[in-house]
């Protein structure tokens, strides 16, 4: 991508992102900061952020709380999603936004109670056919990944109410398939363009 093309791209997303308010997606209760205090009284604990902590890989121990129901884990060096991670059955939102993600397995399908799942800024380019057992999803944040083609289980996503895609370059074919795709959502998208891709 030319550096023109790359600042026009980053331009376009600062000022749409001024307009548009993201939704502010939380659950109430305590929240854990520490995954140490958490597994000291693993039954009480249903929000827990463990943004900046340097993991690189999905900490296991998250298995050991029963109950937990929002997690953060944005700012990491996570480069995948264990195969088990629907053993967390329930989570409602999911925040692994600016992570190493170069793939989403299909256990995400796995956690029915998702409600926000939150992967943005990662190097993700395709999502599997299995996000569309995600019923009850109502906010999903795919931006500054690489991601061009929705997977069409999503058209059964029907609560889906709210998907970013800004900062991923799209043709205005592909954007136009997109937005003909989810009549009923809400789409942030950047600017497309015909870039040859």
């Amino acid at each position: 991508m030319s550096r023109i093309v790359f600042l026009l791209l980053m331009f376009s997303f600062t000022c749409f992102s001024a307009g548009m308010a993201q939704p502010d997606y939380q659950l109430q209760g305590k929240l854990y900061t520490s995954l140490e205090e958490a597994l000291a009284q693993p039954d009480s604990v249903f929000r827990l952020s463990l943004r900046r902590k340097k993991y690189k890989t999905f900490p296991v121990e998250l298995y050991s709380l029963p109950n937990l129901r929002e997690l953060d884990l944005g700012s990491n060096k996570i480069s995948s999603l264990p195969d088990d991670i629907g053993k967390l059955k329930n989570l409602e939102i999911l925040r692994l936004s600016r992570n190493k993600l170069v793939a989403v397995n299909k256990s995400i399908g796995d956690l029915k109670q998702l409600r926000y799942l939150d992967l943005g800024k990662n190097k993700i380019s395709s999502l599997p056919y299995e996000i569309g057992n995600l019923r009850k999803l109502e906010f999903l944040q795919i931006w500054g990944n690489e991601v061009s083609q929705l997977p069409e289980s999503m058209s059964d996503l029907t609560a889906l109410k709210w998907l970013d895609m800004r900062a991923i370059l799209l043709t205005d074919s592909e954007r136009e398939e997109i937005l003909l795709f989810l009549p009923d959502t809400e789409l942030l998208l950047s600017p497309g363009c015909n870039c040859g891709k």
